[in-house]
């Protein structure tokens, strides 16, 4: 992955927000992407974590550690003793069991068609993998949740 990322250009990576990161991938490489807009208020830096998750280029020790960064690529927020990867953070790590309850709950009634979500469904769901079930304006309601849980569950606080 991390290859990938360096063969971008400067410009591309440099990009101030996610919607115009997408639209130059879109552009350069005529990838079909969700483009997302926040509907309440443009947040730069939770974009830019999600972005990072959905990249596994984030601060997650499992990242971190695969790049050098941290000796350590096991979860500091439980004592479960599992690395800590997108999958975990957002479906395993038992110190945000409420919040991702609450994510959960809410990409169920969402749609019809999400109903009792495998674990597998769900985090394709929360990695933005296109699916027929969810059309844009779907995931643009979902992304919303998933930018709450990322905020309440701290875990990128500066």
């Amino acid at each position: 992955m991390i290859r990938l990322w360096n063969t971008l250009p400067n410009e591309t990576r440099l990009k101030d927000n996610y919607p115009d990161f997408l639209n130059s991938m879109h552009l350069k490489y005529k990838i079909h992407e969700y483009k997302i807009k926040n509907s309440f208020h443009y947040d730069t830096e939770i974009d830019t974590i999600y972005m990072k998750l959905r990249f596994q280029c984030s601060a997650l020790n499992a990242d971190e550690f695969k790049f050098n960064f941290t000796d350590n690529s096991k979860c500091t927020q439980c004592n479960k003793n599992k690395q800590e990867t997108i999958h975990y953070y957002f479906m395993d790590c038992i110190k945000y069991t409420q919040q991702r309850n609450i994510l959960k709950n809410h990409i169920e009634n969402t749609h019809n068609n999400f109903q009792n979500l495998s674990n597998r469904q769900f985090i394709h769901i929360i990695q933005g993998q296109k699916s027929e079930e969810v059309d844009d304006k779907i995931y643009k309601n979902i992304y919303q949740f998933i930018k709450l849980y990322i905020v309440t569950t701290g875990r990128f606080a500066a």
